[in-house]
């Protein structure tokens, strides 16, 4: 089991182990007088994890009085509702946009099966619906108090129309999901996790601009851990955004079918990337997520287009 990461006072990164994969998907554990904070607790796939991660947090799995949701795609909520069932005390804080779907998740899980197909069960798990009750819904520019915690929220889209952002003011540091992109702590690059279907540029940098400004002390990515160069990394995040986003847009212009574009834009990026790095960096490029944010790009250009824009 990786061991559980010291980030800042009172506050740890787990590893979820997606899948067995170490630095897929982290989760973010923090102390508070009125129990157990989780930020982003990952998908019922990853109980296991999350259960150790707790435990090792010096804390038990029914000490949870709240989670914080950055958003509600599956890797970062997907349990929540298993949470929920069984923790009656706990809140949930969630975007109104999330808030609808967390507590009738039809719309999204049909949605996330046509992409997944047969694979949503064995990736994800199981996403069941909270109770109406147990929903905190934020819509940004909020000061939360979670027993003696005072965190700062920010409506953060982009990545998609839901997400938030929370800077916990002690100590600085800021709670990103996936707005601020992908990074390993094996000196990789800042990378966009751009999937359909939410993806927006004209949101996206002021978004980053936002964070920018709270000046934080380190950014908790989900995909993967704290980053300290706040400045340095969002810069290059902003520069690798417009950079895919306009190779993507030139590649509609090819008569292949886009399962092809993608995977020439996935390889393409793959190789250029890991030609930089050394052997144990290169593995925690991920193409996967490089080939989904080919479609997020694409689905994007195309509804400009479709507006005359």
């Amino acid at each position: 089991m990786t061991p559980l990461r010291h980030v800042a006072d009172g506050i740890a990164c787990g590893d979820l182990l997606h899948l067995g994969r170490e630095e897929a998907i982290a989760t973010y554990l923090m102390e508070s007088s009125d129990g157990l904070v989780v930020v982003d607790p990952g998908p019922s796939s990853c109980r296991d994890a999350l259960q150790q991660a707790i435990r090792d947090f010096g804390a038990a799995p029914d000490d949870l009085r709240h989670v914080l949701l950055t958003h509600i795609h599956l890797d970062h909520a997907g349990i929540t509702g298993t949470l929920a069932r069984e923790l009656p005390h706990l809140r949930v804080h969630v975007h109104a946009r999330g808030a609808t779907h967390l507590s009738d998740p039809t719309r999204l899980l049909d949605s996330a099966r046509r992409i997944y197909r047969g694979d949503m069960d064995r990736l994800w798990g199981a996403f069941e619906a909270v109770r109406p009750e147990q929903l905190v819904v934020l819509g940004g520019g909020e000061r939360l108090t979670i027993g003696g915690r005072h965190l700062r929220v920010e409506y953060t889209p982009g990545h998609a129309w839901h997400h938030l952002c929370y800077l916990d003011e002690s100590t600085g540091v800021a709670f990103v999901g996936d707005v601020a992109g992908e990074a390993s702590q094996h000196g990789t690059p800042a990378l966009p996790a751009a999937p359909p279907p939410d993806i927006d540029l004209e949101a996206w940098k002021p978004s980053l601009d936002l964070i920018g400004a709270w000046g934080p002390e380190a950014l908790l990515l989900t995909h993967f851990g704290p980053v300290r160069h706040v400045v340095a990394h969002l810069d290059a995040l902003w520069d690798r955004i417009i950079s895919w986003s306009l190779a993507v847009r030139a590649s509609l212009a090819s008569g292949t079918d886009d399962d092809a574009r993608a995977d020439a834009f996935a390889d393409a990026e793959v190789a250029r990337l890991r030609s930089g790095l050394t052997p144990e960096q290169a593995v925690h490029i991920d193409r996967d997520s490089i080939r989904s944010s080919w479609f997020g790009f694409a689905r994007y250009w195309r509804k400009k287009a479709e507006a005359g824009a």
